[in-house]
């Protein structure tokens, strides 16, 4: 679904403009580019992998996975063949008539980091879906949700580029892509050993890297890549939900359940609608 709009609401005294909302997969490269003055793209990814190349720096995409690219940030995105992703975007701009303000925290944060990469800890996938539930079947007080889904939105986005660890420490290195390829390919049988075969370090060193890099442990960075690779196979195979607890390493298909609904706030029949209804 690609939805293009020019939706003005007000932020802190300044008037957003939303340009483009979409939400699909992404199976072919995107190619360099960037964003004029005062324009911002945040991109989220609830499914797939790929690669995000933004100012000549390499950075893993992984389910969970956010970024913000503003003016002048040139960047392009790289599918996995195999696993392609699925992407939820916000295009919009910031109308500069009135000076900046002190006083309005989150559009200051937008302006500070032009460029920001990180993982979501705001549950923003839940904005997201009322957002295009607002979008796809307008009710009364259409106008009033929409402003508020919008402004949600951009609340929880400035908590998350204030909450956990920045692009600088999130760039690829040697070992942190070997450590990316472990959890992509190996995510089934993966363990915290195997990470400090990688890594050349004790358990306690290797989780504190860890959160270094994804701003959590070991546990949750695998959730994430079974996650990934559950919502391949749910919406790109005809495997059943039990092979598919088994195929990403869950020893039941009560826990395989749990672990989905935990990580994705919905079920998989929510989670697949969610998805496909605007492939």
């Amino acid at each position: 679904m690609e939805l293009k709009v020019n939706y003005p609401f007000d932020l802190e005294g300044h008037e957003i403009h939303i340009l483009m909302v979409t939400h699909g997969t992404i199976s072919e490269a995107i190619p360099k580019h960037s964003h004029s003055k005062n324009s911002y793209e945040v991109h989220y990814y609830f499914g797939g992998k790929g690669t995000l190349i933004a100012q000549d720096k390499t950075y893993a995409i992984t389910p969970g996975t956010l970024f913000v690219t503003g003016p002048g940030v040139e960047h392009a995105q790289n599918p996995d063949s195999q696993n392609p992703l699925q992407e939820d975007c916000l295009y919009f701009y910031i109308d500069d008539h009135n000076l900046p303000d002190k006083h309005a925290h989150i559009l200051n944060i937008l302006r500070a980091h032009p460029f920001w990469y990180g993982q979501d800890t705001q549950n923003l996938v839940r904005t997201i879906q009322m957002l295009h539930e607002e979008l796809s079947s307008p009710k009364i007080g259409h106008t009033i949700a929409l402003n508020a889904c919008f402004q949600q939105y951009l609340v929880q986005l400035a908590r998350n580029m204030t909450s956990v660890p920045s692009h600088d420490i999130m760039e690829i290195g040697p070992v942190q892509l070997k450590i990316e390829e472990a959890f992509l390919y190996q995510y089934k049988s993966l363990t915290l050993d195997d990470i400090c075969e990688i890594t050349g370090l004790c358990r306690r060193q290797t989780q504190r890297l860890l959160e270094e890099y994804y701003g959590y442990g070991f546990q949750k960075k695998r959730t994430a890549s079974r996650m990934s690779a559950a919502s391949a196979f749910l919406l790109h195979s005809g495997l059943s939900a039990e092979d598919i607890a088994e195929a990403v390493g869950y020893s039941s298909l009560s826990s395989f359940l749990q672990a989905f609904k935990e990580y994705y706030h919905m079920t998989l029949k929510e989670y697949k609608a969610f998805a496909r209804s605007y492939m």
